[in-house]
């Protein structure tokens, strides 16, 4: 705060901007070595192994000399800088798992100088693994001119940082500008549709993309190639062709627009920053408040007026008008139509529903898997009165399938009604939905009690993943699932795919007993940590 205080109560001097700097930077390193434990720290650590690799790798392409020829390598690389790019705009959106944990919002009532916090903001946020990952990746520009142009190496070394600069500001910028302009609820929703469209076609248009990846890496096709060149992304491999093939002024203006658009960038970060000072970001009017509206009836009669129905009512109403929840569904609406839509358009997609929508269960699991995260400190009242867990916990797991079944019975449907196998082998897509549901709703319960993490509020960050306090604990049980799943869905799936007809269909009872089972054990361990710890877990959900 003392160096906060000094950039207003003292004249402008050399030193004031730098211990603004300092200040959040010792914040944001702070903050970075917080989320760096446990769990967390084993996913930074395994992703960032893996984005070392691939970075390597695309470095050790691009200096390849073996036969490979010079326009396949510029274009190849020019579509793997491209895609970093794109997934540095995506991948925060998807996963919360931003390095980019400081947000001008924090600042806002502080007497700073907002130009001077924006450029601390933004030079600091390189702070992490993922731009010294990137960095290394985007040294194929310079790797590709040493190997293939040696006299562009001069525009390379200049277009790599401005490369770095213009993936990580794009990012940056796209982020608090949408954060800005998503801030009502409609907003938020139109935002949610709106990405989940766009990553729903992107994922579909993988499948004829690879199957015909083969004739790019070849050579046969190039206009995807000629293409990547264009995206600014891209530029600094263009310059160095350009510059190999004489058109110096072509070269020297393809680095110089990069350069120009990395200062668009930083001068539209300092404007948005400035904005939150202004007073030109209206406050969020409460994303995640939900308003029960009896439309004239009285909620307090016939089956809502038991415990178990007040709860299934409650959780009904959340899964409607929560934004966090809301959001969670994403992966589930955006799998219904890869699993029960996508195999109608590719034969290679991998999720079809058609034999059972086994992924989709996967998702829908995983969404609901931090339910007491969800809630926050409003379950203060469970911890209150234990005795209240078990109408909680069952209504939960009634109020999870309602809300899910649904998506199922959608792809289930759509694949079989309009693709090629009709009524051939139903029971086994019978059995796979109703023992993986059942057993779903035990794993819901069970991994929201036993490992449960806070959620932030959603008027605090544009990600549509909650995941933002993600723990090692969570993450192990979800993967356990997938065992747990394997183990109780085979019985099913063997009756069903074994059996001649009609016989087969008494895999349907087997699969409905197995899933009363998995969702009654699940429910009693999820009972049973609520009964005895319940303190652990509001503890878990209320400390970040």
């Amino acid at each position: 705060m003392d160096a906060r205080m000094s950039t207003t109560s003292l004249p402008t001097t050399r030193s004031a901007p730098t211990s603004l700097w300092r200040t959040v930077l010792r914040m944001r390193v702070t903050l970075y070595k917080r989320q760096f434990t446990g769990g967390r720290a084993v996913i930074k650590v395994v992703a960032a192994l893996f984005g070392v690799l691939g970075a390597a790798l695309l470095c050790l392409r691009t200096s390849g000399t073996n036969g490979v020829s010079p326009e396949l390598v510029s274009g190849t690389t020019s579509l793997a800088l491209s895609a970093i790019g794109v997934m540095w705009i995506l991948m925060p959106i998807m996963s919360g798992l931003s390095d980019d944990n400081l947000h001008p919002r924090h600042f806002q009532l502080l007497p700073l100088e907002p130009v001077r916090l924006a450029r601390a903001l933004f030079s600091t946020s390189l702070f992490g693994m993922t731009v010294p990952i990137t960095a290394l990746a985007a040294a194929a520009i310079p790797i590709y001119a040493a190997t293939h142009h040696p006299a562009a190496l001069p525009l390379a070394i200049i277009a790599w940082p401005a490369t770095v600069l213009l993936i990580v500001g794009t990012s940056r910028v796209a982020m608090l500008a949408m954060s800005q302009l998503l801030r009502s609820r409609r907003s938020r929703e139109l935002g949610l549709l709106a990405f989940g469209t766009f990553f729903g076609g992107l994922y579909l248009l993988q499948f004829p993309l690879q199957s015909r990846l083969g004739t790019v890496v070849d050579g046969d096709v190039t206009w995807p190639l000629t293409v990547a060149h264009s995206i600014p992304f891209a530029w600094g491999i263009t310059s160095v062709d350009a510059a190999a093939g004489d058109a110096w002024l072509l070269a020297a203006g393809a680095v110089l627009a990069l350069v120009l658009v990395d200062l668009a960038l930083l001068w539209s970060w300092q404007r948005l920053v400035v904005r939150y000072f202004n007073g030109k970001v209206a406050e969020s009017a409460g994303a995640t408040s939900v308003q029960l509206k009896n439309q004239g009836r009285d909620i307090r009669t016939g089956w809502r007026a038991s415990r178990l129905g007040t709860v299934i009512s409650r959780e009904l109403s959340l899964w409607h008008g929560d934004m966090r929840r809301r959001t969670q569904l994403l992966s589930v609406a955006i799998m219904t139509l890869v699993s029960g839509f996508g195999p109608l358009i590719s034969s290679s997609i991998p999720f079809s529903a058609a034999w059972g929508a086994w992924f989709l269960i996967y998702l829908a699991m995983a969404a609901g898997s931090n339910l007491y995260g969800f809630d926050g400190a409003s379950i203060w009242h469970l911890v209150m009165i234990p005795e209240a867990a078990a109408a909680d916990v069952r209504g939960r797991q009634i109020a999870w399938a309602i809300v899910m079944t649904p998506f199922v019975v959608v792809a289930t449907a759509a694949v079989r009604i309009f693709g090629d196998l009709g009524t051939d082998r139903l029971a086994v897509p019978i059995a796979v939905g109703i023992s993986m549901m059942g057993v779903g709703a035990g794993l819901v319960v069970a991994i929201s009690a036993k490992a449960p993490y806070p959620v932030p509020e959603m008027k605090k960050t544009f990600s549509f993943n909650t995941r933002g306090s993600f723990n090692g604990s969570s993450f192990g049980l979800i993967i356990l699932a997938i065992g747990i799943f394997a183990a109780t869905t085979a019985p099913g799936v063997l009756l069903g795919a074994l059996l001649p007809n009609p016989v087969n269909y008494f895999a349907i009872p087997v699969a409905v007993a197995i899933g009363a089972l998995g969702a009654w054990i699940g429910g009693r361990v999820a009972i049973t940590r609520m009964q005895r710890e319940p303190d652990r877990i509001l503890f878990a959900v209320t400390t970040t």
